[in-house]
């Protein structure tokens, strides 16, 4: 991207220059810097396929890194030098390449029409977690068509998968959308029957009736993006049916979501990742949860006392807040697309006081604040992130950037945000009026 003027030119190189790790450092330029720095570990990392495939489910780790380049494509300052251009066309040309199908049928077996396209057909990636991996290319796909590398909704596949060539970024969106329609536990199947909280809700792979709170946040974020494609319908049923699996898994008592049954009486705890994929369910289907009485947590405000008191953990396996890159991501989008990112319903901070490093002091802190610096102090030295648990680099690394780079999720509270002007540091000199907007503001 060309720079806007001069000075703009100027602050790129000090953005270049300046040390992502930072101690006790947050600026709008440390943010940006930590940003430049992940995607240049993401580049490099890449495979010759076009993939990263470090968790074993190459088409998420690679849909993920493909979601942090198109993020910052549509930045003012774009790419920041590098041009990641053919990163991002071998990325997608793996994930057409992994690409599989499925049949729709015309009734997914309680009287509901998912055939959306007519083409009796669907996409998936992912094996025995499609519906997780699926869930992550969705969004890949849908932000790739926003003008990266000039592609849009109407740009002809060109691949060697018969399935996808020749067929429209439009089309594979829409019927993967079909799939993740046609995929949703129904109260006509026989785990549903067993279980009747599972309705409305998706597991591991399409159709087997049943429901877990960590995997139906996926098809849930997949689907908030694909709607925003002219041309591609995500049919209000999905959104309705879901509403019953929001107020069965949220726990009354705490606001958090459980996995298969609420409040963890599946021997699995309510949890911070769960809780922002809740979040995002009720911001995909604009549904806030049941409200019954005075005392019970069974809406989004609920959800968000949750988060606020559990704000500090720390990374606990599948646990925590901090440091957990599955939390933190699940937990971002779940803001983002509920209260933006200066909701005052999180305040519980893990930064406090002097502590709180940013460009203008006089500014409120935030959730997001909060969690930029703390990805800003812990990125190494190579300007990745080292995962957790069962999250490796990669995903840690593509799931960061995005986070610092206030990715929007959905249409948010704020479809048109205003640009926030930032403060650049040089090397200890002060670069005030940087013309070009570097983060959005909410309001």
């Amino acid at each position: 991207m060309k720079p806007l003027n001069k000075l703009t030119a100027v602050a790129a190189v000090g953005l270049a220059t300046l040390h992502a790790g930072s101690v006790m450092a947050s600026t709008e330029a440390q943010k940006q810097a930590a940003i430049d720095a992940g995607l240049a570990w993401l580049a490099a990392s890449q495979g010759a396929n076009g993939s990263w495939c470090q968790s074993g489910y190459c088409a998420a780790d690679t849909a993920a890194a493909l979601l942090a380049f198109t993020e910052q494509s549509y930045k003012p300052l774009g790419w920041n030098g590098p041009n990641y251009s053919m990163n991002v066309s071998k990325a997608l040309d793996f994930l057409f390449l992994d690409a599989g199908t499925m049949p729709i049928p015309n009734d997914r077996g309680d009287g509901y029409n998912a055939n959306i396209s007519g083409s009796g057909n669907g996409y998936l990636w992912g094996g025995g977690e499609s519906t997780y991996v699926s869930g992550l290319v969705l969004p890949a796909l849908v932000r790739a068509t926003a003008g990266v590398n000039g592609l849009t909704p109407s740009s002809v596949i060109s691949s060697s998968n018969a399935a996808v060539d020749g067929k429209t970024y439009a089309q594979v969106i829409q019927d993967t959308v079909d799939m993740f329609a046609n995929g949703q536990s129904n109260v006509n199947s026989a785990a549903a029957a067993g279980n009747p909280g599972f309705r409305g809700g998706w597991r591991y792979t399409p159709s087997t009736g049943q429901s877990d709170g960590s995997t139906a946040q996926w098809p849930a974020i997949g689907l908030l993006f694909a709607e925003q494609v002219p041309g591609v319908t995500v049919p209000q049923f999905v959104k309705d049916e879901l509403t019953y699996w929001i107020d069965y898994i949220q726990c009354s008592s705490n606001g958090g979501s459980g996995y298969t049954v609420p409040c963890g009486g599946d021997g699995i705890p309510v949890n911070e990742s769960k809780t922002g994929g809740l979040l995002v369910e009720m911001a995909f289907t604009g549904y806030s949860g049941s409200i019954s009485g005075v005392g019970d947590l069974s809406n989004q405000a609920g959800a968000l006392t949750f988060l606020n008191a559990n704000w500090t953990n720390g990374a606990s396996g599948w646990d925590g807040n901090m440091g957990q890159p599955y939390a933190m991501w699940s937990v971002y989008k779940g803001l983002d697309s509920t209260i933006g990112l200066t909701g005052s319903q999180i305040n519980n901070f893990y930064y406090t006081g002097a502590a709180q490093i940013k460009d203008d002091p006089n500014d409120p802190w935030n959730w997001w604040e909060d969690y930029s610096q703390y990805l800003v102090n812990t990125q190494s030295g190579d300007g990745s992130w080292p995962g957790d648990f069962v999250w490796p680099q990669d995903l840690a690394t593509a799931w960061n950037v995005n986070i610092l780079n206030a990715t929007q999720i959905g249409p948010g509270p704020d479809p048109n945000p205003t640009p926030e002007p930032a403060t650049l540091s040089l090397l200890g000199l002060a670069l005030a009026g940087l013309a070009a907007s570097v983060r959005r503001k909410r309001i």
